[in-house]
């Protein structure tokens, strides 16, 4: 058994609404996991992490610091112009919602008011991508509904540092995929093929510090992400919480050279569960205002996610039905969003 490096937290705090349902998670500590460590005792700490615990802290993760210091510095000039300048690209222009969202456009919880952040998204584009063999993935889901141009600020440089950054973490994505694969038992490629040109999708964040007695309405409220993992530059601003089955309140406050990586619906759906999509949730309660910039890493939006066999154990059946990855992550974040489900409501 390898020795598993913790970081653990005290002052959890208990879960208020009954929206907030813990999956499989049973943890107190949330594990810290070196890529340098020797492979073996590399796959057993991420074996532990995904399917115990669904988050883990990862360094020794090869993104340059610089680059995560520049984007990190442009996000805080774009969300510090006039709303009226930002609204020139807001996503609702975007038929694959990318662009600038305003505050209160997105309801996580629907038990709650509308989320307390504004954002800008952006996803995959060829041009994006350091490998750039995507052609023919790329063609085969054109008419998918997520697929499609990214839109810019008229800021300089803010294209080329969150290029920049974007490839960086992208390849950083691809290789954890490998290290999951190891894990499962499968061949180091398996899913290489299956992530050419990536349901990627990134957002820069922004969250206005909130009152503690205000919990109307949270960061982003409690929620499970869609995509196969995220990682997560958290910034310096500690407001990340995660939910175990004791439902607790895990505070996940950031650790300098790292990133947060946590595993999503889809990769859960692809494994049966063993690997678990944990409920978590953004409260900015710090008095500061936090940025924060999450990657989400998906398939490849015309793969159809069905369990894999060896994740059957012997006669057990699948617990999901297959789904077009494209069609999933559509659906999903277009159902978030404030309008869509002021019409579900009013029909």
């Amino acid at each position: 058994m390898a020795n598993l490096n913790f970081v653990s937290f005290s002052g959890t705090v208990q879960r208020e609404i009954q929206s907030d349902t813990a999956r499989s998670a049973s943890f107190d500590e949330i594990p810290l996991i070196s890529l340098k460590a020797p492979k073996k005792e590399l796959l057993d700490q991420l074996k532990d992490a995904c399917t115990r615990v669904g988050f883990f802290y990862i360094k020794d993760h090869g993104v340059p610091a610089d680059k995560i210091e520049a984007i990190f510095s442009m996000a805080e000039k774009f969300f510090a112009q006039e709303k009226e300048v930002k609204n020139k690209i807001n996503y609702k222009k975007s038929k694959i919602l990318r662009g600038y969202e305003p505050p209160a456009e997105v309801r996580t919880d629907e038990n709650r008011k509308p989320d307390v952040n504004e954002a800008f998204n952006w996803g995959y584009e060829k041009e994006l991508d350091p490998l750039c063999h995507a052609t023919e993935a790329t063609a085969e889901w054109a008419d998918n509904p997520m697929s499609g141009p990214n839109v810019w600020p008229d800021m300089p440089e803010f294209k080329n540092v969150v290029s920049r950054y974007y490839a960086e973490v992208l390849s950083l994505a691809r290789g954890m995929i490998q290290l999951f694969a190891q894990v499962l038992g499968l061949p180091l490629n398996y899913f290489d093929e299956l992530v050419s040109a990536p349901g990627a999708m990134g957002r820069l964040i922004h969250y206005p510090p909130q009152s503690s007695s205000d919990t109307d309405a949270l960061g982003i409220g409690a929620h499970t992400d869609i995509e196969l993992f995220t990682i997560l530059a958290p910034g310096t601003v500690p407001a990340l919480q995660i939910l175990n089955t004791n439902g607790e309140w895990i505070q996940a406050p950031p650790i300098p050279g790292t990133f947060v990586v946590n595993i999503g619906d889809m990769l859960a759906r692809w494994t049966n569960d063993r690997f678990v999509s944990t409920v978590h949730r953004v409260w900015n309660i710090t008095g500061q205002e936090r940025i924060s910039v999450p990657f989400f890493f998906g398939a490849n939006y015309d793969v159809t996610i069905r369990t894999i066999e060896s994740c059957l154990k012997d006669n057990e059946t699948s617990k999901y039905e297959p789904v077009l990855a494209g069609d999933y992550v559509w659906k999903r974040l277009s159902a978030s969003r404030v309008d869509q489900q002021e019409l579900r409501a009013a029909a």
